[in-house]
């Protein structure tokens, strides 16, 4: 099959453009990271916020659809970026972790996640977010058919699991998580209301 061109104002290209423009926190993260301005524990703040910006996006994406069925706000010829975006920072957050936090020591790794009670929820999400985007690309769609859109279902999954991991990965009940939590269970419910 051969590649789509890439001509200026192009459907892919603005894409692309957008993509881009949306690593702006990421750039801004690690060069914070490297200039030491991310606080006494820069690896764990790093982790933290790169995995909460993945958060974020993995929201957005979800958004999509109800602020075009309610809102009249069709933004759906974005939604591959921003999942693709959800994936990247998710792909970043569990790369300090892995690398930089663990020395890719797989023994301590395997250890944490079957202590720290929230770090499995983590690990499912980004394996399912993994497969979203390693399947995003037009070919994928025709190639899987009807599979592709009960594979990309998930996403609510991955959201889900995304809201567990996040609330427990505190030792002590906090409100920042807890509107996360709920904004996930919201954007969701809209998924299953038939009525428009």
């Amino acid at each position: 099959m051969r590649p789509r061109p890439l001509r200026f104002g192009s459907p892919l290209l603005r894409e692309i453009m957008l993509y881009c423009l949306l690593l702006i926190p990421l750039a801004s993260e690690l060069w914070m990271f490297r200039s030491g301005e991310l606080g006494d524990d820069p690896v764990a703040q790093a982790e933290s916020d790169l995995g909460l910006w993945a958060f974020r996006f993995l929201l957005v994406t979800l958004a999509i659809t109800p602020l075009r069925r309610y809102g009249g706000i069709n933004l759906v010829r974005w939604r591959r970026v921003t999942g693709l975006l959800a994936f990247t920072y998710a792909l970043f957050h569990v790369g300090i972790f892995a690398v930089i936090d663990k020395k890719l020591a797989m023994s301590v790794i395997l250890h944490d996640v079957l202590t720290n009670y929230f770090i499995p929820f983590g690990v499912v999400a980004f394996l399912i977010l993994t497969v979203l985007a390693a399947t995003s690309q037009r070919a994928s769609i025709r190639a899987l058919g009807w599979k592709w859109r009960v594979l990309h279902r998930g996403i609510y999954i991955a959201a889900l699991l995304v809201a567990v991991h996040y609330l427990l990965s505190f030792d002590s009940v906090k409100i920042e998580p807890v509107i996360y939590a709920v904004l996930t269970l919201v954007l969701l419910a809209t998924r299953f209301d038939r009525r428009t």
